[in-house]
């Protein structure tokens, strides 16, 4: 058995872990708990959870995870939106020819190579969570119960050439365009209830960077777990 602490960015990446990845994992025997950024403290006690303030904050809250010596940790937080102190960003971000996916992956063995733990494995969601709403446009289109957003949505992806790839900027990122397709859209209740109907297997179909993160989370575990979650 392999135990996993998961960083998740907000209260969405939180409920998706619970109910669609963790589960999942569990079938390669790998047994995860997931954590909301803790970006402050306040009065009352406990802390405000949820977004990125700084990147001190982020490992901050990654090295307080990596004090349990008998797990792995990882990270589910946006591409899209880091602090500009994060580690290589400016460099990264201005480097010509490289595709998104290669960034997302430069700035994660900045980070890895930041916090000095083998067992830190950290991921950045090219560009946000929503993005992965765009693997199956039908079942947004279904969750809302109309059709047309599923053209629309389908239009979105044909540009950008892959979830994935949909862009970075403040007017276009994922979850701005669901929002404005979308104005009823509850990140935390409709975002991962429609991750749930599209399945895990759909968005890592179309989702490389995803599908990647996902493999090695899998991989950690016992391999007689991944015979049982393919039967």
């Amino acid at each position: 058995m392999t135990r996993l602490l998961i960083l998740a960015e907000g209260q969405s990446e939180e409920v998706f872990a619970k109910r669609t990845l963790i589960p999942h994992l569990a079938a390669f025997d790998v047994h995860a708990n997931v954590t909301v950024l803790r970006t402050k403290k306040i009065m009352s006690g406990g802390g405000f959870r949820g977004g990125v303030s700084s990147y001190a904050k982020i490992r901050q809250n990654v090295l307080e995870l990596l004090g349990d010596t008998n797990a792995r940790v990882t990270t589910l937080l946006d591409f899209y939106g880091l602090p500009e102190e994060f580690p290589a960003r400016t460099a990264t971000l201005t480097t010509p020819g490289l595709t998104a996916r290669d960034k997302a992956i430069r700035l994660q063995q900045a980070f890895a190579a930041d916090i000095g733990q083998p067992r830190f494995m950290p991921f950045l969601a090219l560009h946000e969570f929503e993005a992965w709403l765009f693997s199956k446009p039908e079942t947004v289109a279904e969750h809302f119960g109309n059709p047309a957003l599923a053209v629309s949505m389908t239009n979105i992806v044909q540009q950008a050439g892959a979830p994935e790839a949909i862009n970075n900027d403040p007017a276009t990122h994922p979850s701005a365009r669901i929002e404005r397709l979308i104005p009823s859209f509850k990140k935390t209740s409709d975002g991962p209830n429609i991750l749930h109907k599209t399945t895990l297997a759909t968005i890592r179909a179309v989702c490389p960077h995803f599908g990647e993160w996902l493999a090695a989370l899998e991989g950690l575990g016992n391999p007689v777990g991944a015979l049982h979650a393919a039967a």
